[in-house]
């Protein structure tokens, strides 16, 4: 069986690895960058319990705050997303969405455990989520949100110097993305082959570009509207530092929507939820100085940027149609449920599954 899998993300690389436990052999990964180009920059937290669903008044509310605050900038989405968004605007998925959902989460973070108990090469610290609040009221409301939510995940409030309090959540998980695609490109080098091409254009028929495949797996983030499915992208932008943090765990500065996680050789400093496609990196630098708050930058390594591929609801979108399978959407939880999104693509590959209910709502008839 020949695979061509588009994108070489983390979903992407996931994709390849399941694939290749099932003894597929011939697969060949189109990424126009390096494996891993379009992951890295993110902060690496697994929280698939953190869940936002996008289309709802109160996200766009909290969109708003941001923009207010300077923790994020509007500048462009895609035209079908936001018609799919005003269009579902405050209607909710049907319990299966949130029972896969459910599953998803579970079974990754039991594979990032899994892999770390077989070799702790990429960082993983199972220490749990500290999420910070500046903001009193904020701070209740994000208490009462998780007595709601859907996930029923475990959490502790505590008292922290310097702000009205936190939420810890001790179920969650944390790795070096950088570190985990290293490896995980390691694991899959007896399998698959890399061309550094751009692509754009695919087909149910099992075509890239002109090349046929017998099975084609679309795992390009955001890039995947080239299926005219509505995504838009949401940037982001990840800093690796030198220095001194004021918390020995991974810590969210909800008000700016921060994380830092110290990790063995650097600590990893993320923010941006910035609607828009271009390249521009100016704003990072504005993260950069709202997390000396927390840590004490000595030396800044190096900065990425990537883009979050958003469904209009933020739940993953994974279907297949004849000779392709598409995998995408989940917003900033792509490294969360990489895993599940993953091993559920190369299922709908090899026929194990049919359908995913509505995580497959744009493949239906």
């Amino acid at each position: 069986m020949k695979v061509g899998i588009v994108g070489g993300g983390i979903v992407g690389l996931f994709t390849a690895y399941y694939l290749g436990k099932e003894g597929i052999k011939d697969i060949i990964i189109y990424e126009k960058g390096f494996l891993g180009a379009g992951s890295i920059h993110a902060a690496g937290l697994i929280e698939p319990y953190r869940f936002d669903k996008i289309n709802t008044l109160s996200m766009i509310k909290k969109m708003l705050k941001y923009k207010m605050n300077g923790s994020t900038d509007i500048k462009e989405v895609d035209k079908l997303w936001l018609i799919e968004l005003i269009k579902n605007l405050e209607k909710n998925p049907p319990k299966e969405a949130w029972d896969t959902m459910r599953e998803m989460a579970k079974f990754s973070l039991s594979e990032y455990k899994r892999m770390a108990e077989e070799k702790n090469d990429f960082d993983y610290h199972e220490d749990g989520l500290l999420e910070l609040y500046h903001n009193s009221k904020e701070f209740e409301n994000g208490i009462e949100d998780e007595k709601k939510s859907p996930f029923s995940p475990k959490f502790e409030v505590e008292e922290v110097k310097g702000f009205a309090g936190g939420i810890f959540f001790p179920e969650l998980s944390r790795i070096s993305t950088e570190k985990f695609v290293d490896k995980i490109s390691r694991e899959i080098t007896d399998n698959i082959k890399v061309r550094n091409e751009e692509v754009n254009k695919v087909s149910k028929e099992g075509y890239v570009g002109e090349e046929k495949y017998d099975l084609v797996i679309v795992a390009a983030g955001v890039w995947s509207r080239i299926l005219k499915i509505p995504l838009t992208a949401f940037k982001g932008y990840g800093y690796r530092v030198k220095g001194v943090s004021k918390l020995n765990r991974a810590a969210v500065i909800v008000d700016y929507g921060l994380a830092i996680s110290p990790l063995s050789d650097h600590i990893k400093i993320t923010g941006g939820f910035d609607a828009d496609f271009s390249i521009y990196s100016k704003r990072a630098e504005e993260f950069l100085k709202k997390a000396k708050e927390l840590v004490d930058i000595q030396y800044v390594n190096d900065l990425n940027m990537g883009f979050r591929p958003c469904s209009p609801d933020g739940f993953p979108i994974i279907g297949r149609r004849n000779n392709l399978v598409l995998v995408t959407g989940a917003c900033r939880l792509g490294w969360s449920y990489g895993p599940a999104m993953g091993r559920y693509a190369a299922d709908l590959a090899l026929d194990k599954v049919k359908d995913l209910g509505y995580i497959s709502r744009y493949f239906h008839e």
